[in-house]
């Protein structure tokens, strides 16, 4: 079957991808590697990277070849893989000459989800999107006599950037899933009730809970990690006025949009009908907390269990995207007040570690109220609302109200 040669296919791209770059990232961040390199225990260790190297590009490139293979091409053409994630990027862009449902697919075409493969969604995302993006720019600014450098680091350029990186990928996965088989308006499942108090009240706790368990994590860990801490404290979502308008717009309307598409449109329901409900929603929960590559992992892990809640509540994708929006928008909003209200001379300050410490010291009682008032809410709702392991998931539930109405 194609897609279980896909499925192979991917596999091994990965599993060659992380032979060949988790070991050199390891001995990139390594201080002892760099001050054994010319010992033998550094040349032995060096020899043995280049193992893992060399037997990576192995799986990579027989996963290529097999990939291209299940898009229909020669498996010759896998060996643009030698160009690494170049060659990837390509590979995944070039279009399937093949129907996504072929003759021994037919057993499956009552099962889309069983066709969707979410690492190859993902690979998209942040390979074969970046990639390109980073070569046209860098053929313009080649064009144009241009520092590239320079240019990629413009925070306008780079925001720009990823807006269209963003808008594409949404594209790519509603090509792909409607490829598959799957029907938008049975994931969106707009014609059910959107209870907006609810959404609301749900939100209102569980962003006091974020804004508590955030700062608390955040103070501990300066004491712990003070230059992750302070190199976070400093950083700023935005610096300008066409900055703040394109973050503004990548955080409140396409976050909400792709992210819930994705995560609980896809992801989470796949997942469900996998491993069970329960499984999938913690899975699809943890696996939204890690890809954002941030401290706050328990918040958004919480938070991505309320969103699947709600959608397998109300079978409404619209009532995640609300509750998602209403989220980001709060950030965005308390962000924008700040740039405001805060003069230029202020907001270009470099905030150390003791000054950060220092102001946070008197809202530490703050917000363990924060925490306390709402942690109990949001226990109460998750164990109230939790679904049962066979519930239906939010899409054939859809199917089935339409198939009713008919």
């Amino acid at each position: 079957m194609e897609i279980k040669k896909k499925e192979k296919a991917i596999n091994q791209i990965l599993l060659g991808l992380a032979l060949k770059f988790v070991p050199l990232i390891t001995l990139g961040l390594s201080k002892e590697y760099l001050n054994t390199l010319f010992s033998i225990y550094g040349v032995l260790i060096s020899f043995l990277t280049l193992g893992f190297v060399l037997v990576g590009y192995g799986f990579f490139i027989k996963g290529c070849r097999l990939y291209i293979e299940s898009k229909g091409y020669s498996s010759n053409l896998g060996w643009v893989g030698l160009l690494s994630l170049l060659g990837l990027a390509v590979l995944l862009l070039i279009p399937s000459k093949r129907n996504a449902v072929s003759l021994q697919d037919e057993s499956s075409v009552n099962e889309p989800f069983d066709k969707i493969n979410i690492p190859e969604l993902f690979l998209y995302w942040i390979i074969a999107l970046p990639v390109m993006f980073g070569l046209i720019l860098a053929i313009f600014c080649l064009l144009n006599n241009l520092n590239f450098s320079e240019v990629s680091k413009n925070p306008t350029i780079l925001s720009l950037l990823i807006i269209i990186c963003y808008v594409l990928w949404g594209f790519i996965l509603l090509k792909k899933s409607q490829k598959l088989g799957l029907d938008f308006h049975k994931i969106i499942g707009h014609e059910n009730h959107v209870n907006l108090k609810l959404i609301v009240a749900i939100f209102a706790v569980a962003y006091a809970f974020k804004r508590g368990f955030n700062t608390l994590v955040l103070y501990n860990l300066s004491f712990i990690l003070p230059k992750y801490v302070e190199s976070y404290i400093n950083e700023k979502s935005f610096t300008n006025i066409s900055e703040m308008i394109l973050w503004s717009f990548s955080v409140m309307i396409l976050a909400p949009l792709i992210e819930e598409f994705i995560f609980r449109g896809i992801i989470l329901q796949k997942w469900a009908i996998k491993w069970g409900v329960k499984a999938g929603i913690l899975t699809s929960s943890l696996l939204f907390a890690i890809i954002h590559f941030r401290f706050d992992i328990i918040p958004l892990f919480l938070t991505s269990i309320i969103l699947s809640i709600l959608y397998f509540k109300t079978r409404s994708l619209i009532t995640s995207i609300l509750f998602h929006f209403f989220y980001n928008t709060t950030v965005a909003i308390l962000n924008i007040i700040y740039y405001f209200s805060t003069s230029e001379s202020k907001r270009s300050v470099f905030v150390s570690i003791q000054d950060y410490q220092a102001s946070i010291q008197p809202l530490l009682s703050q917000r363990v109220f924060l925490i306390a008032i709402s942690i109990p809410f949001i226990i109460y709702f998750i164990y109230k609302s939790f679904p049962k392991n066979n519930a239906i998931i939010p899409y054939y539930a859809n199917v089935a109200k339409i198939s009713e109405t008919n």
